[in-house]
């Protein structure tokens, strides 16, 4: 019965999304099915993973428009001073980085949303660290980290992911 109930929640979530003119908070949609914000946020993930194109931001959740591609997770590893390389690489191919990740092993996921979409969304980034006088969440790590990406095709994506690859950044790669 629960795994029923779970699911029905999940169609209705999407349906709601998909008619939203503006996007709506984990709040509001915790509020609306009267389960807990981490129940959205795993209806959201499974929703994502099944390839639904769920764009959330600080603003909510929404639907992601056809223009907007698809979302990709790219793991990656290298020094504080790569950083910019590894942006440039992928918004020479018309990607866009949306996040940064790191698993820390005692407090699991960290993740913080970065936005970057331009040379000058690099520089502010990189600007906003030094005045910190603060490093990249993936020193943590040693450098390891994923950032999710929103992708125009899947040419584009690959493309990246060989340059990086071959640059040394592409964890694997």
């Amino acid at each position: 019965m629960t795994g029923e109930v779970t699911r029905e929640r999940r169609a209705e979530l999407l349906r709601l999304l998909k008619a939203a003119e503006r996007a709506v908070t984990g709040s509001e949609l915790s509020s609306t099915f009267g389960v807990s914000r981490q129940a959205i946020v795993t209806d959201v993930a499974i929703l994502r993973a099944a390839g639904e194109l769920i764009v959330g931001s600080p603003q909510g959740y929404r639907m992601a428009d056809a223009a907007e591609g698809f979302t990709a997770v790219i793991d990656c590893s290298h020094p504080p001073d790569r950083g910019r390389e590894e942006f440039e690489i992928l918004l020479d191919r018309g990607i866009t980085v949306l996040d940064v990740s790191v698993d820390h092993s005692i407090f699991g996921k960290l993740r913080a949303p970065i936005r970057v979409e331009t040379r000058v969304d690099i520089d502010r980034y990189a600007e906003r660290i030094t005045k910190a006088g603060d490093m990249p969440l993936s020193v943590i790590t040693r450098g390891i980290h994923s950032h999710t990406v929103r992708v125009r095709n899947m040419d584009a994506l690959e493309a990246a992911k060989r340059e990086l690859g071959e640059r040394g950044i592409l964890l694997g790669g």
